[in-house]
């Protein structure tokens, strides 16, 4: 029984649905492999949007549209898997019949599908439901009228809102609840628990995104409710704020950003006999080379702990992934290459100056482990063993393998990450990848120039501490210095003191001596001794002895103590 197509359309229907939601949508939607769908759009020749031309069409940049060859009319038969496409042709019109002869006998009635008693019966399609619903600016889609301001109230100075029950279904049918929540000035959450609380359905996800593509939607009818048909709520004035979009390369300037996002928009994979690029060439080299002494080692039963760490792309993609990932990364470094870029050996990029890792992954699938020879001869063993052993131990083996199933992810500094999905493969994301590592390099850049500030202003930090402890010795240092001399002089003060005091005493002597009576020879001599002694003594005077010297008024008494001489 020959196989039942998934759908059929026309060449132009086919068209039209291509450059309005792209093969892969379109795969997504029947649920038709990709590749298969692919195939037979390319067999039925029919153009399809190039690499990039929804990366630029979703960034506002003028696009290229392909014209669709003839014949437009023909029929193109869908399969889930095809190995041909089936075409079918629309009948040709019938050619207006010549005008008979004069003389000749009028050609007789036959009756046939084209006369006007029997129509020939045409394939009817009922027209989508579409609902009118606000369109942004520059929409076709018809914008509903405004309704009216809603219903409100004051009390204790503060504004209340008054919700309908019917009032408000209707308005969350006819705009999204973004929209109403403004009209109400509240939040969009509150639109919901106000919806919720009234027993309002509200459109699904999705909705509106088919009003405005002129897809059938179905409206939810307002249930019966045997809850309160209006509530209230205060107006808070929180409206729904969409964030700003960040434009894409917004740090380039513009003749760079455009540029760069041409090349993104035309880049395309090299065919398999395009030499790769050298450095690819040499690290596959490297990682077969790697593999090998893996092999080598679990041959031999080595340790694994002293081998060198597995080279990029060694152990995690597969051997038959390998050459897909180097494929893409070869796209990748043949387009930005005339942009400066370059690829390290170790198949970095280096996007302005800045090193770009990129890292691939193959995911797994879990399957069911089939025992291996040895395995088998373990349990056999154990089997035996228990028989006669109540202590035999039961061999480990796993009951799951973990083997790569190809489908390929690819993350870019750690950050971004695109894997093959049903809606595409990475190989038509390469103009995304592209952009993405220019992003992931003014990522690194500025990273790198806040660690540098975040450095700078540390170390000046450090410095200006340093410079203030220094300033603190000094300080700290200079106060010493002036506090040891003052001690000093006040030391060497208290010393001159105590000389002049031993003068004073030494003069009062000798002036009660004087007073005693008339001196003799030998008294005279010792009060001229005397004399000279008490002006050493004096630090006024500081007389010079014949025997002492200058006398060292400012020393302590210790130092100026007199001793004998010995020998």
């Amino acid at each position: 029984m020959p196989e039942k197509p998934v759908f059929e359309m026309t060449r132009k229907q086919l068209y039209d649905e291509i450059w309005e939601i792209s093969v892969a949508g379109m795969a997504k939607k029947y649920n038709i492999p990709y590749s298969q769908l692919m195939k037979q759009v390319k067999e039925a020749a029919i153009p399809i949007p190039p690499c990039g031309y929804w990366t630029k069409l979703n960034f506002g940049k003028p696009v290229t549209k392909l014209d669709l060859t003839d014949p437009a009319d023909a029929v193109v038969s869908i399969f889930k898997e095809a190995p041909s496409v089936r075409i079918k042709k629309i009948k040709d019109k019938p050619k207006p019949k010549k005008a008979a002869k004069a003389g000749s006998k009028p050609p007789e009635n036959k009756q046939d599908h084209t006369s006007p008693d029997k129509p020939e019966p045409k394939e009817t399609i009922a027209p989508p439901i579409i609902i009118a619903a606000p369109a942004p600016e520059n929409s076709s889609v018809p914008v509903t009228p405004t309704i009216n301001e809603p219903e409100t109230y004051t009390q204790y100075g503060q504004t209340y809102n008054v919700y309908n029950r019917e009032t408000l279904y209707k308005e969350v049918w006819e705009a999204p609840v973004t929209e109403v929540a403004k009209r109400y000035k509240v939040s969009d959450v509150a639109i919901h628990k106000v919806c919720k609380a009234l027993e309002i359905p509200t459109p699904p996800a999705g909705y509106w995104a088919k009003l405005r593509a002129g897809k059938p939607v179905t409206v939810i009818p307002l249930p019966k409710s045997d809850k309160a048909m209006q509530k209230s709520g205060i107006r808070t004035g929180v409206t729904y704020q969409p964030e700003a979009k960040k434009e894409t390369l917004e740090f380039l300037g513009e003749e760079d950003r455009s540029i760069i996002l041409t090349v993104a928009s035309q880049i395309l994979l090299p065919n398999d006999e395009e030499r790769m690029h050298s450095k690819i060439i040499a690290h596959r080299k490297a990682v077969v080379d790697w593999k090998k002494q893996q092999k080598n080692t679990d041959n031999r039963g080595w340790n694994r702990r002293n081998s060198e760490p597995a080279p990029f792309l060694a152990d995690t993609v597969s051997d038959e992934a390998l050459p897909r990932a180097c494929h893409i990364i070869d796209a990748l470094i043949k387009a930005t290459e005339p942009l400066d870029c370059s690829l390290t050996n170790s198949l970095d990029f280096v996007v302005n100056g800045e090193i770009v890792q990129i890292y691939f992954s193959e995911s797994k699938d879990e399957v069911k482990h089939i025992p291996t020879k040895e395995e088998n001869m373990q349990l056999l063993k154990y089997e035996e063993e228990r028989k006669r052993y109540s202590w035999a131990t039961k061999p480990q083996i796993r009951k799951y393998d973990h083997v790569f199933n190809g489908k390929l992810s690819l993350t870019v500094n750690g950050q971004r990450n695109f894997r093959d999905c049903k809606s595409y493969i990475l190989e038509e994301r390469l103009g995304d990848i592209m952009i993405e590592l220019y992003e992931a390099a003014e990522a690194i850049k500025m990273a790198r120039i806040a660690r540098e500030e975040a450095e700078r202003k540390a170390r000046e930090a450090r410095e200006e501490a340093e410079r203030r402890r220094q300033e603190e010795e000094r300080r700290k240092e200079e106060r010493r210095k002036r506090y040891n001399a003052e001690v000093d002089r006040t030391l060497a003060l208290t010393n001159l003191a105590k000389d002049y005091d031993t003068a004073c005493n030494i003069r009062r002597y000798i002036a009660v001596v004087e007073a005693s009576g008339p001196p003799s020879s030998e008294t005279t001599e010792w009060i001229e001794w005397a004399k000279a002694k008490a002006d050493w003594y004096d630090p006024m005077v500081a007389k010079e002895d014949d025997f002492f010297g200058k006398r060292k008024h400012e020393k302590d008494a210790k130092s100026k103590k007199l001793k004998h001489d010995g020998y």
